[in-house]
C-alpha cells in the first residue's frame, strides 16, 4: 500500500462535489435501466466503474472518513488527510479520466437534468485525482490551497474559488 497526504482537504467542495456525483450517478442508473441503446454506453461506463471504484476502494481508509466527519462537526473548512491506496490506483485513474470526460460531455449535451460541476467542484476532482498520480510516482504533496488548476482543465475560466 502507498500512502497519499491530502493537505487542506476542501470539506464543503467535497461534499458539493460527492451530491454532484450522486446526482449524475442516480441519473445514469434510470438511463442505464430504461434504455437499450447507444444513448445509454455512457451511462453504463460509468455506473461499471462506479461499481469497480467501489469494489476495489470503498472502506479502504475508514479512518480518514472519520477525520473528515469530525471535522465537519467541528465546523472545520479544511483537514490534512493521511490515505492509503494500492500501486493499481494510479493506473485506475488513468483509465477512468476518459469516461469521467465523457460524463462531463454528457452533462454539457443537456441530455440530463444535472448540470455540468462547477468550476471550484470540477478543479477538486482534478487536484484530488493528480494528487494520487504525483505521489504515487513519488512527487510531494500540494495543498489544496497551494494548487493551481492547469488552464487546460478548466474550460469555463479560471477557478474564482479554489479555497
Amino acid at each position: 500500500m502507498l500512502r497519499v497526504e491530502l493537505l487542506d482537504f476542501p470539506l464543503e467542495t467535497m461534499r458539493r462535489a460527492q451530491q454532484h456525483s450522486e446526482e449524475v450517478l442516480r441519473e445514469f442508473q434510470l438511463i442505464a435501466h430504461s434504455i437499450e441503446s447507444d444513448d445509454a454506453r455512457v451511462p453504463k461506463r460509468l455506473l461499471e466503474l462506479a461499481a469497480h471504484s467501489d469494489e476495489r476502494y470503498a472502506g479502504l481508509n475508514p479512518h480518514a472518513e472519520d477525520e473528515v466527519d469530525a471535522a465537519i462537526a467541528e465546523g472545520r473548512e479544511y483537514v490534512d488527510l493521511e490515505v492509503w491506496v494500492p500501486p493499481t490506483f494510479k493506473d485506475d485513474t488513468f483509465e477512468a479520466v476518459p469516461v469521467l470526460l465523457e460524463v462531463e460531455e454528457y452533462c454539457r449535451s443537456g441530455q440530463l437534468l444535472t448540470l455540468l460541476p462547477t468550476d471550484d467542484v470540477r478543479a477538486f476532482w482534478v487536484w484530488y485525482l493528480s494528487e494520487f498520480v504525483r505521489q504515487i510516482d513519488g512527487e510531494a504533496p500540494v495543498s489544496w490551497r497551494q494548487w493551481s488548476p492547469p488552464e487546460a482543465f478548466m474550460p469555463s475560466g479560471p477557478v474564482l474559488d479554489a479555497g
